[in-house]
């Protein structure tokens, strides 16, 4: 082991596909950790996109990327990538590390607030979907949903704005709820199945 980070071939696992065309990305390596659980993703920096499916292997994160991505300065072997890998343990370039945690019960309850939102009208005050998340989740789907209405409409959920002119906050946590579907549904790989609690 070396920082954290497994050496060895990871036992009767086979290498994932990529999530987009299938040859080299220009990336790096990212880390998120739901349910204390970390996982790794390969992440193109220059368009925005999530390279990879959610890996929970350290070793098989390299090979990865060994594989399917490179640098500016081109390929390099999986040694260079380990090392990477152990470094988006303590660093990530797309958000504090404290952003990078996610709970179960955390995403459950956004999915429980927005519904009764939908069918009460009442507002949320401790409402709370990080960006972050709704940024990854965009991302994995290839910008197919870009949470219009969650960064529009969050202050009317916590109550701490009014809605705009001639929208009700019911429609908002409709629409909220929607764009939640549409990316889990858009997302590659196994990033809805990673984060299912956000499907109940």
């Amino acid at each position: 082991m070396d920082d954290g980070v497994m050496i060895g071939e990871p036992a009767a696992t086979s290498v994932p596909a990529p999530l987009l065309r299938d040859y080299r990305h220009i990336g790096g390596i990212e880390s998120i950790e739901i349910d204390g659980t970390r996982y790794f993703f390969g992440y193109d920096f220059s368009e925005d996109l999530v390279l990879s499916p959610l890996i929970d292997d350290s070793e098989l994160m390299s090979i990865f990327a060994e594989k399917h991505m490179e640098q500016r300065d081109g390929p390099h072997d999986r040694e260079y990538w380990r090392d990477l890998v152990a470094a988006s343990l303590e660093y990530s370039g797309l958000a504090d590390p404290e952003s990078c945690s996610f709970e179960s019960e955390q995403l459950r309850l956004i999915i429980s607030s927005l519904k009764s939102i939908a069918e009460t009208g009442v507002p949320v005050p401790d409402f709370d979907y990080p960006y972050h998340l709704r940024f990854l989740l965009s991302s994995a789907g290839q910008w197919r949903e870009q949470f219009t209405a969650a960064a529009e409409g969050i202050g009317s959920i916590k109550g701490i704005e009014g809605a705009a002119e001639g929208a009700a906050l019911e429609q908002i946590a409709r629409d909220v709820l929607r764009e939640t579907r549409n990316a889990m549904n858009a997302a590659g790989g196994n990033w809805a199945e990673v984060f299912d609690a956000l499907a109940q």
